[in-house]
């Protein structure tokens, strides 16, 4: 099948010259035949330059849990612009958004903003730090906390082996080696190895820091062992070490609260982004009032001009009123239609010869191959006899079928799908799968 992406390859080859690899973002890069450039977007729809139209599971990488040009939210925006920009200073918007995220996160007791997810996740370590005046941090592989050098070691693991060597990869050239000292990376759902690594270092760790639900790349869409987050809860608790919670990806869309409301743990500390301003450019972290008062005026500092932005405040504020409307039936459709969706995609996996496996958290889908039948439940099982070629044909075949996911895998649903969009694209699924299947055997 094929389609035309000539104008969005005129403008890559122009932007390549202006801008390093043509995009702004590397996380942009590996789209096939070459990154797209977009015109417009309206609800679960996007068009590219040229014309093509696409159903968006992509929706931004994740804010866009409303969809795309929300008009309760532009116009929100809007009369904010029209009655200013920056102040220097403070309005009541942020007092408005603080409340509402204090009423609906379990453990949001006070709440400062900022601008994005790397910047939460740089704050919540400063706050740790601060509390306990310790400096190492227990992350866990595959979770990513932002791109920012003193938590980017860890994110990966050598590729030589399925085995937690406790070796530490930097995820870029440029990071200073030194950071490295300051982190302890495991693999995640292993309890016995946290509890191992804490009661033999518990008096240098500041902090652990997890996502509740794996979210990232092809191996997205992981959740905790049962009992897994309540155990690093109490370990935590019995070492007085403070639990972060990066909810970038699954705040305000797992639950209304989060993924601490759905699971029943709360950290002392969480960061959120993504879905908490829906269009818009903010970040906030939230915590318990002990930690969060470390900021009221003392020495652990936390600035920035762009902060709490008034128009963006405006947006988030109806954002989140969209989502939480009506004891939340805006986010009980976005789990109904991620729910047909992984339903009817696993339907396709079981009938199909390829090696497709199917993951799922509330309102997110991953598609994947791997050539294990094992259920993954951490980053190194996930990545194992995982068919690159494989996934990037699939990426391909369903946008040129007119649905769009990541190339990784991952489907967002949106407050904009609607059972024609999800019917549709299962559709679509099923012919992208019958085409590899016949790829597959000219092989």
């Amino acid at each position: 099948m094929s389609i035309n992406y000539a104008a969005s390859d005129a403008l890559y080859k122009r932007a390549s010259h202006v801008i390093p690899g043509g995009v702004s973002s590397n996380n942009r890069a590996n789209w096939q035949p070459h990154p797209l450039f977009y015109q417009k977007a309206q609800g679960a729809y996007v068009w590219d330059v040229d014309g093509n139209k696409y159903i968006d599971y992509v929706l931004g990488r994740g804010p866009l849990i409303t969809g795309h040009s929300h008009p309760r939210i532009l116009d929100a925006i809007a009369r904010q612009y029209q009655a200013g920009q920056f102040f220097a200073g403070q309005t009541e918007l942020e007092i408005v958004l603080a409340e509402k995220i204090t009423n609906l996160v379990p453990g949001a007791e006070m709440v400062r903003f900022c601008n994005s997810g790397s910047e939460a996740v740089h704050v919540a370590l400063r706050l740790a730090r601060s509390a306990t005046g310790r400096e190492k941090i227990i992350r866990f592989e595959g979770h990513y906390h932002g791109w920012f050098d003193n938590i980017a070691w860890g994110f990966n693991a050598p590729d030589d082996t399925d085995r937690d060597t406790g070796a530490l990869m930097a995820m870029s050239r440029g990071q200073p080696v030194g950071d490295a000292g300051n982190i302890l990376s495991l693999c995640w759902n292993d309890a016995d190895a946290l509890e191992r690594l804490i009661s033999s270092q518990a008096q240098d760790i500041a902090a652990v820091v997890t996502e509740p639900i794996m979210f990232n790349s092809f191996w997205s869409n992981i959740p905790p062992a049962t009992g897994y987050l309540a155990r690093v809860r109490a370990l935590c608790d019995h070492y007085r070490i403070p639990l972060i919670f990066d909810e970038i990806q699954t705040g305000f869309r797992t639950d209304i609260g989060g993924a601490q409301a759905r699971y029943g743990v709360t950290p002392d500390i969480t960061t959120f982004a993504k879905a908490l301003g829906g269009p818009v450019c903010l970040a906030a972290v939230c915590g318990k009032e002990p930690y969060m008062r470390l900021l009221a005026g003392g020495p652990t500092l936390h600035t920035g001009t762009y902060n709490a932005f008034p128009p963006f405040l405006a947006g988030a504020i109806t954002n989140l009123d969209i989502l939480a409307e009506n004891s939340g039936a805006a986010l009980a459709k976005i789990h109904l239609m991620s729910e047909s969706l992984r339903a009817g995609l696993q339907d396709i996996a079981t009938g199909t010869t390829l090696p497709m496996q199917v993951r799922s958290s509330p309102g997110a889908v991953t598609t994947t191959f791997r050539a294990t039948s094992s259920v993954a439940r951490d980053y190194r099982a996930a990545r194992r006899e995982i068919n690159q070629p494989l996934l990037a044909m699939w990426h391909a075949a369903l946008q040129a079928r007119g649905v769009r996911i990541t190339p990784e895998g991952l489907w967002y649903v949106s407050t904009a799908h609607g059972v024609p969009d999800i019917d549709y694209s299962l559709e679509q699924a099923a012919a992208a799968v019958a085409m590899l299947e016949q790829a597959r055997r000219r092989l």
